[in-house]
């Protein structure tokens, strides 16, 4: 009997307490937020403190800022920082923030690609301020608001953490400089002997078509125009306009002065879409013409190394090493020829620079026409480039250039007043400061 009253007295009890518990419940609910009203609490509280933080540094940054401020963003900027050397940095570093900036216009640079841990950081190069981003997105959008760039110019776009984070509202200007749709990378994947590492991204290529209609897309060359509406997907209303690369000309420079001795030479990084086998192959086979290799390794060095190292003791051909200025000119100049063997390339850089001295291109690429305005045009050379036909096909071409000296003279003279004409410092600053002033609508 006691048991049994004892069990009545438990069970009571149970139910007292649930009843509480039922009470607490509803009046908590009376009082505290629900999941979703947390989390829509956290994201006005992440966006308020964006917001307030940057328009209180803007304020500051306004009031001592009388220029417009342009962001180029660009993954490499020719060993500034430990990047590497290429055409896309030359181009970032001796051209657009040398020469870009005047009384109107300030210029930064953007490490994309190349994130670090903790805050932002800065370097000062060649007195331009150059910046990798935070691998915390959140600092590195607030960052973004606070330095308000007028434009962000991209010598192509390889990667999407600095325009992505930007604010909705940012102007966007993207350079066509070597777009590579599929087709391109296909074509450079015959290649067997050294497979060229890919940067195919169909995230930014998407981000690109998304946004095309707010972005102001320029090119280097009507023939990459193609490509580029190609690799992202442009309709035909999307205008592309034509800014072409400037090179730092020397107008002092006289080619009937100049000497030109039977020598050719090799501008290039020593890296598997260059193919400098090729061009030591044919070094090889002419042994009455000097050779010379201006460039380093550096990405898979060992590689390279053991692919050269046959051509080391060829006595006709110099491994110079990476030059630049009087030095690197000094080989354009004296050389008759720039031979390119690459599988594929842009409008490389080096190109102007040796037709500004009268230095004609042999090449299996003709990309703008220039190789056969300005020299030789061999034909689509595939693969690794040394099958025998290919390498008889760039011999027939440098021997036709180095026997006819009148044409070549003639087709020096026409190489140097094309290049004064239409790739000088001065056309770059007026076309690129005029593109400027109207993206930014601060005119």
């Amino acid at each position: 009997m006691a048991y049994h009253l004892g069990t009545r007295s438990i069970n009571k009890c149970k139910l007292l307490m649930r009843s509480k518990i039922q009470m607490i419940k509803r009046r908590l609910k009376q009082v505290l937020f629900s999941p979703l009203q947390i989390l829509y609490v956290c994201l006005f509280c992440y966006y308020s403190v964006q917001i307030i933080l940057s328009r209180f540094v803007r304020r500051v940054f306004r009031q001592k800022r009388s220029k417009l401020l342009v962001a180029v963003l660009i993954d490499e900027y020719f060993g500034g920082w430990n990047t590497p050397y290429g055409g896309y940095g030359f181009l970032a570093r001796h051209i657009v923030a040398v020469h870009l900036p005047d009384q109107q216009i300030e210029v930064e640079v953007i490490l994309h690609g190349l994130k670090v841990h903790g805050g932002i950081q800065c370097r000062k190069i060649d007195n331009r301020y150059v910046y990798k981003l935070s691998k915390c997105d959140f600092l590195s959008k607030i960052w973004l608001r606070m330095k308000e760039y007028d434009a962000y110019l991209s010598i192509e776009l390889t990667h999407l953490d600095a325009i992505a984070l930007a604010p909705s509202n940012h102007k966007h200007i993207l350079w066509f400089q070597d777009p590579r749709p599929l087709s391109v990378w296909q074509f450079i994947e015959t290649m067997k002997l050294m497979p060229e590492s890919s940067f195919w991204s169909p995230a930014v290529y998407e981000y690109v078509r998304a946004h095309s209609k707010e972005i102001r897309f320029i090119s280097q060359g009507v023939s990459l125009n193609p490509l580029g509406r190609e690799l992202y997907q442009l309709d035909d209303s999307i205008e592309v306009s034509r800014l072409l690369n400037p090179i730092d000309i020397d107008f002092n420079y006289d080619l009937q002065q100049q000497h030109k001795k039977n020598q050719i030479v090799f501008l290039a990084r020593l890296e598997s879409q260059k193919r400098p086998w090729v061009f030591c192959e044919i070094a090889k086979q002419m042994p009455m013409y000097e050779f010379y290799v201006l460039g380093q390794t550096l990405r898979r060095k060992e590689e390279m190394e053991r692919l050269l190292l046959p051509y080391r003791d060829v006595k006709n051909i110099h491994f110079v090493g990476h030059l630049e200025g009087k030095d690197k000119k000094q080989y354009l100049a004296d050389s008759k020829i720039l031979l390119n063997t690459s599988i594929w390339e842009g409008i490389p850089i080096s190109w102007l620079e040796a037709l500004s001295y009268g230095t004609l291109i042999v090449s299996c690429l003709d990309v703008e026409n220039l190789p056969s305005r300005f020299g030789r045009y061999v034909g689509s050379v595939p693969g690794d480039g040394l099958d025998t036909e290919a390498i008889e096909l760039f011999k027939s071409a440098i021997a036709f250039v180095m026997e006819n000296e009148e044409w070549r003279k003639q087709k020096a003279k026409d190489a140097v007043e094309y290049v004064r004409s239409n790739h000088s410092i001065q056309q770059f600053q007026d076309d690129m400061r005029s593109l400027i002033l109207e993206t930014s609508a601060r005119i």
